[in-house]
């Protein structure tokens, strides 16, 4: 017997289901009353006007106590409506609440190229959007289904109980409303799905260009974002109108084909009446319970869309699940305590993509405690080969190991949090100074973060701030000056206090008091542990221990500065005489 084919999306996304399965029962059994329980009016609305017409057996006394129990009855059906909804909604909200997080600490632990090959909003898009609409499943599949589909059936039965010829005038037109709903539904997921990919692209565009205004605004790009987003928005636009469009037809046709069936069934029950085979009440009951008929068989129809869009979002969801970090620990992977900082590159080669190597044959041995400058060319592999040491990415070939240890030996969170990193543009987040000083130890003391903050020549600002360290500093810290981010981050850097620092020189736009303070705190940062810098100005590197030249993905050069300048041909020399020349030329004009 050949297997029934399950989704792979549908079947991972049953698993978040699971755990709420008591409370989607719950709401399929209350669901089951809900829609069921009023089909009972109609059978006794037919005994009331059976007896209305026929005085003799009227019974008034009868007819209170039927009426009564109704009131009854829907107040048991409020009851069981109210559980329905509560419990299907708990599970539909209980879940998206698993999902995205698990999505979100998914995401957190992928590697630099897959955010390196995607727009951040168009993810932002599968975490907040794609799983809201796959929460529709939830309600749909496991409630709506069942109750609408036991509806269709009882009234179905009901129907050709009372009068099979009635039964079978009132579905004739259930074969073309079966076409036209397969049709339009094909149509209509779709445009959808076109609609929704256009608006993931939207959404990273606007994320990527609102995310640097300033840039848009100084280059006074401002119209020729607004013509790009125009364009996209008119094409989401063009997706959305041919939605409605199928979907404005759909309801038209299907809603004339549903309004037709009661004018036949009254034509042809009528003349049932009048030749004596059914009574008014049966008709009035049969009228009744055809209008119950179609409700569901809509219900089922939109059901179809709305499984459809949903298993398009899943799919959407479970692909980034199903994309796997590329630096992962290996199974055998430890945790050291600490470490000296002692650093070596033997025969490193690294690609980001094959064949084109962007370092070769890199041999270096960098001691604990030693500071090492890194110059050349942009491009040359200077900060490819930092972010090799925390694992951003793993080596092509050869070894990279700290005290003697491959770093592929250390589990990924300690490797890290042996090495703190400041980047030439300081990265800060929306929050408080103190939330992003804490950012470089998690549950340190306040005590620690001002001592942090004094360390990195910080604290005397932040104090002039509006609420000190509990100041807002905006999103990235726009609130505050380039200089006075650039401290934070080494104050966060001095909280880490890790045995290995990687340095962007970032004090060449800055004025030169701010400067000042900043290579101060430098300084202090840098002494006794193992300093890597990727150097611009070639005066702020003389005093390192050894600055090693990089060209083409190679080491073409390695020594300290005396010794680099006795090379007459050399690369650093050159280096240095352009920049030297460039500065002595400012200086004269």
């Amino acid at each position: 017997m050949s297997k029934v084919f399950v989704n792979p999306a549908l079947k991972k996304f049953l698993s978040y289901v699971k755990p709420y399965r008591r409370l989607i029962m719950i709401a399929t059994f209350c669901g089951l009353l809900k829609y069921n329980l009023p089909l009972i009016f109609p059978w006794v609305f037919k005994d009331v006007i059976d007896h209305l017409l026929s005085p003799s057996s009227y019974d008034a006394t009868k007819l209170h106590y039927t009426m009564l129990a109704m009131i009854g009855l829907y107040v048991f059906w409020a009851m069981v409506t109210y559980f329905r909804s509560s419990c299907a909604d708990q599970a539909g909200q209980r879940l998206v609440f698993d999902l995205r997080h698990e999505l979100y600490v998914h995401l957190q632990r992928m590697s630099l190229s897959f955010y390196e090959k995607r727009q951040v909003g168009s993810v932002a898009s599968r975490l907040l959007g794609d799983i809201a609409v796959a929460q529709n499943f939830v309600g749909a599949a496991f409630t709506n289904t069942v109750m609408d589909a036991s509806s269709l059936f009882l009234i179905a039965f009901l129907l050709f109980h009372m009068n099979w010829r009635l039964a079978l005038v009132s579905i004739a037109i259930l074969p073309f409303y079966v076409i036209l709903n397969k049709y339009f539904k094909s149509k209509i997921v779709k445009t959808s799905k076109l609609a929704r990919q256009k608006m993931e692209e939207i959404s990273g565009n606007v994320h990527e260009k609102l995310g640097g205004i300033s840039i848009i605004q100084s280059y006074t790009r401002e119209k020729a974002e607004e013509k790009h987003f125009f364009q996209d928005n008119r094409e989401y636009l063009f997706y959305q109108l041919r939605h409605v469009q199928h979907n404005a037809t759909a309801q038209a046709l299907i809603g004339f084909l549903t309004s037709i069936a009661p004018v036949l069934v009254v034509w042809f029950g009528a003349m049932q009446v009048i030749y004596g085979r059914l009574t008014v009440g049966e008709l009035a009951a049969f009228y009744a319970y055809l209008g119950m008929f179609y409700n569901p068989l809509n219900r089922l129809t939109e059901l179809n869309i709305l499984l459809a869009n949903s298993q398009s979002a899943m799919e959407r969801i479970f692909e980034v699940f199903n994309t796997s970090p590329e630096i992962v620990d290996r199974p055998t992977a430890q945790e050291f305590g600490s470490v000296k900082g002692e650093v070596k590159f033997m025969n490193v080669h690294f690609a980001y993509e094959m064949p084109k190597t962007v370092l070769r044959a890199i041999n270096l041995h960098i001691p604990a405690g030693c500071t090492v400058a890194l110059v050349g060319p942009s491009g040359a592999g200077k900060s490819t080969f930092v972010k090799l040491i925390p694992r951003f990415y793993d080596v092509s070939a050869g070894i990279i190991t700290i005290d003697g240890w491959d770093i592929r030996d250390f589990k990924l969170s300690c490797l890290r949090r042996h090495i703190a990193t400041v980047p030439q543009e300081p990265i800060l987040f929306s929050g408080t100074v103190h939330e992003n000083i804490l950012f470089g130890k998690p549950g340190a003391t306040e005590k620690d973060v001002q001592a942090a903050a004094i360390s990195a020549n910080a604290h005397d600002f932040i104090c002039k701030l509006p609420k000190g360290y509990q100041t807002e500093i905006g999103e990235g810290g726009m609130k505050l000056s380039g200089g006075q981010r650039q401290r934070i981050a080494l104050a966060r850097a001095f909280l880490k206090n890790a045995p290995i620092l990687i340095l962007d020189e970032a004090t060449s736009s800055l004025d030169s008091k701010t400067e000042n303070l900043i290579q101060e705190a430098l300084k202090r940062l840098m002494k006794g542990r193992t300093t890597i810098i990727i150097a611009h100005r070639l005066s702020t590197i003389q005093s390192a221990d050894m600055i090693v030249v990089f060209n083409n993905g190679e080491i073409v050069e390695a020594g300290n500065h005396q010794e680099l300048l006795q090379h007459s041909y050399g690369l650093y020399r050159q280096l240095y005489e352009e920049q030297f020349h460039k500065k002595f030329a400012m200086t004269i004009e």
